[in-house]
């Protein structure tokens, strides 16, 4: 595995967002209430960018359909559209990144 940063931890704040490409992967960094999270930055529906949407309760919304995605977890409230892709935030020195395969 090696990391990849996203973000120095100097930056971050709550309602930090930031969608970041890295070795063809796609992701959104965000900040809400104190906890950060890194998802995919598209919406599996129609592949809205996910960067303008809502936050509440921390449930990420989709800004063309107001479909909700836990932050949590990725997964779709109603179930009916595929969950996100969720990574475990990575520290490493003053970065935060992910964990990715080694090519």
């Amino acid at each position: 595995m090696r990391f990849l940063a996203l973000e120095k931890l100097i930056n971050l704040h709550d309602g930090y967002r930031r969608a970041v490409k890295v070795d063809q992967i796609d992701v959104l960094l965000l900040q809400e209430e104190g906890q950060l999270y890194i998802v995919q930055s598209r919406c599996p529906h129609q592949e809205q960018p996910l960067a303008q949407g809502d936050v509440e309760n921390g449930v990420l919304y989709c800004p063309r359909h107001q479909y909700g995605f836990s932050l949590q977890t990725g997964a779709h409230l109603d179930g009916m559209c595929e969950s996100l892709k969720t990574w475990t935030p990575v520290y490493e020195g003053n970065e935060v990144g992910i964990l990715v395969a080694s090519t």
